[in-house]
Protein backbone atom coordinates (compact mmCIF):
# COMPACT_ATOMS: atom_id res chain seq x y z
CA UNK A 1 0.00 0.00 0.00
CA UNK A 2 1.39 3.40 -0.94
CA UNK A 3 1.84 6.21 1.59
CA UNK A 4 -0.70 8.27 -0.34
CA UNK A 5 -3.38 5.57 -0.23
CA UNK A 6 -2.75 4.86 3.45
CA UNK A 7 -2.94 8.57 4.27
CA UNK A 8 -6.19 8.98 2.34
CA UNK A 9 -7.73 5.96 4.09
CA UNK A 10 -6.79 7.51 7.45
CA UNK A 11 -8.34 10.87 6.57
CA UNK A 12 -11.51 9.30 5.14
CA UNK A 13 -11.85 7.17 8.29
CA UNK A 14 -12.26 10.43 10.20
CA UNK A 15 -14.87 11.69 7.75
CA UNK A 16 -16.86 8.44 7.95
CA UNK A 17 -16.58 8.43 11.75
CA UNK A 18 -17.95 11.97 12.08
CA UNK A 19 -20.70 11.50 9.51
CA UNK A 20 -21.70 8.16 11.03
CA UNK A 21 -21.75 9.69 14.50
CA UNK A 22 -24.06 12.47 13.37
CA UNK A 23 -26.42 10.21 11.41
CA UNK A 24 -26.66 7.67 14.25
CA UNK A 25 -27.18 10.42 16.83
CA UNK A 26 -30.09 11.88 14.86
CA UNK A 27 -31.55 8.40 14.17
CA UNK A 28 -31.41 7.48 17.85
CA UNK A 29 -33.26 10.70 18.74
CA UNK A 30 -35.98 10.02 16.17
CA UNK A 31 -36.81 6.59 17.59
CA UNK A 32 -35.60 6.32 21.18
CA UNK A 33 -35.93 3.16 23.22
CA UNK A 34 -37.99 3.29 26.45
CA UNK A 35 -34.87 3.51 28.66
CA UNK A 36 -33.50 6.32 26.50
CA UNK A 37 -36.81 8.21 26.75
CA UNK A 38 -36.55 8.16 30.55
CA UNK A 39 -32.99 9.47 30.46
CA UNK A 40 -33.99 12.14 27.93
CA UNK A 41 -36.90 13.22 30.15
CA UNK A 42 -34.56 13.60 33.13
CA UNK A 43 -32.12 15.62 31.02
CA UNK A 44 -34.95 17.84 29.75
CA UNK A 45 -36.14 18.43 33.32
CA UNK A 46 -32.76 19.79 34.41
CA UNK A 47 -32.60 23.45 33.41
CA UNK A 48 -29.62 25.64 34.18
CA UNK A 49 -28.32 29.04 33.24
CA UNK A 50 -24.85 29.70 31.97
CA UNK A 51 -23.75 33.09 30.70
CA UNK A 52 -27.30 34.41 30.83
CA UNK A 53 -28.68 31.66 28.60
CA UNK A 54 -31.04 28.98 29.92
CA UNK A 55 -30.63 25.49 28.52
CA UNK A 56 -31.68 22.00 29.52
CA UNK A 57 -29.06 19.32 29.99
CA UNK A 58 -30.66 17.56 27.01
CA UNK A 59 -30.05 20.58 24.76
CA UNK A 60 -26.44 20.87 25.90
CA UNK A 61 -25.77 17.14 25.35
CA UNK A 62 -27.37 17.30 21.89
CA UNK A 63 -25.38 20.40 21.00
CA UNK A 64 -22.10 18.84 22.12
CA UNK A 65 -22.85 15.61 20.27
CA UNK A 66 -23.80 17.27 16.98
CA UNK A 67 -20.87 19.68 17.21
CA UNK A 68 -18.53 16.72 17.78
CA UNK A 69 -19.79 14.98 14.64
CA UNK A 70 -19.23 18.11 12.58
CA UNK A 71 -15.78 18.62 14.13
CA UNK A 72 -14.70 15.05 13.35
CA UNK A 73 -15.77 15.39 9.70
CA UNK A 74 -13.89 18.69 9.57
CA UNK A 75 -10.72 17.06 10.90
CA UNK A 76 -10.90 14.47 8.12
CA UNK A 77 -11.37 17.16 5.48
CA UNK A 78 -8.50 19.18 6.94
CA UNK A 79 -6.27 16.09 6.93
CA UNK A 80 -6.99 15.67 3.22
CA UNK A 81 -6.18 19.34 2.68
CA UNK A 82 -2.93 19.11 4.70
CA UNK A 83 -2.01 16.02 2.69
CA UNK A 84 -2.50 17.98 -0.51
CA UNK A 85 -0.21 20.75 0.78
CA UNK A 86 2.47 18.26 1.84
CA UNK A 87 3.68 17.58 -1.66
CA UNK A 88 7.39 17.42 -0.81
CA UNK A 89 9.02 14.85 1.44
CA UNK A 90 10.08 17.45 4.04
CA UNK A 91 6.40 18.28 4.59
CA UNK A 92 5.10 14.73 4.36
CA UNK A 93 6.31 13.48 7.72
CA UNK A 94 4.69 16.31 9.78
CA UNK A 95 1.40 15.87 7.89
CA UNK A 96 1.35 12.14 8.60
CA UNK A 97 2.35 12.68 12.23
CA UNK A 98 -0.57 15.07 12.74
CA UNK A 99 -2.97 12.38 11.51
CA UNK A 100 -1.26 9.59 13.45
CA UNK A 101 -0.99 11.35 16.81
CA UNK A 102 -4.52 12.74 16.65
CA UNK A 103 -5.92 9.34 15.64
CA UNK A 104 -4.09 7.50 18.42
CA UNK A 105 -5.25 10.02 21.06
CA UNK A 106 -8.86 9.78 19.85
CA UNK A 107 -8.56 5.99 19.71
CA UNK A 108 -7.46 5.91 23.34
CA UNK A 109 -10.42 8.05 24.37
CA UNK A 110 -12.75 5.88 22.31
CA UNK A 111 -11.48 2.64 23.84
CA UNK A 112 -11.96 4.10 27.32
CA UNK A 113 -15.35 5.73 26.83
CA UNK A 114 -17.16 4.94 23.57
CA UNK A 115 -18.83 2.04 21.71
CA UNK A 116 -17.24 0.05 18.90
CA UNK A 117 -17.87 2.12 15.72
CA UNK A 118 -15.41 4.92 16.56
CA UNK A 119 -12.96 2.37 17.98
CA UNK A 120 -12.92 0.49 14.67
CA UNK A 121 -12.70 3.61 12.49
CA UNK A 122 -10.01 5.26 14.60
CA UNK A 123 -8.04 2.00 14.64
CA UNK A 124 -8.19 2.00 10.83
CA UNK A 125 -7.07 5.64 10.80
CA UNK A 126 -4.21 5.00 13.25
CA UNK A 127 -2.94 1.95 11.36
CA UNK A 128 -3.27 3.75 8.03
CA UNK A 129 -1.29 6.78 9.18
CA UNK A 130 1.25 4.43 10.77
CA UNK A 131 1.70 2.63 7.44
CA UNK A 132 2.08 5.95 5.64
CA UNK A 133 4.74 7.00 8.13
CA UNK A 134 6.64 3.71 7.88
CA UNK A 135 6.62 3.77 4.08
CA UNK A 136 8.46 7.08 4.20
CA UNK A 137 7.27 8.12 0.74
CA UNK A 138 5.96 11.57 -0.07
CA UNK A 139 2.18 11.68 -0.08
CA UNK A 140 0.32 13.16 -3.01
CA UNK A 141 -3.34 13.60 -2.17
CA UNK A 142 -5.11 14.53 -5.44
CA UNK A 143 -7.15 17.68 -5.75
Amino acid sequence: MSSTLAYRIGAWSWIVCGAGHTVLDVAMRLSPKPDEERVDAALRAHVFELGGIQRTSYEVMQGISLAMGVAIVTVGVLLLFVGRLASSSDRTRPAILIGLVTSVVMLGLSVALLPSPPIVLLTVASVSFGIALLRGEPIAVPR
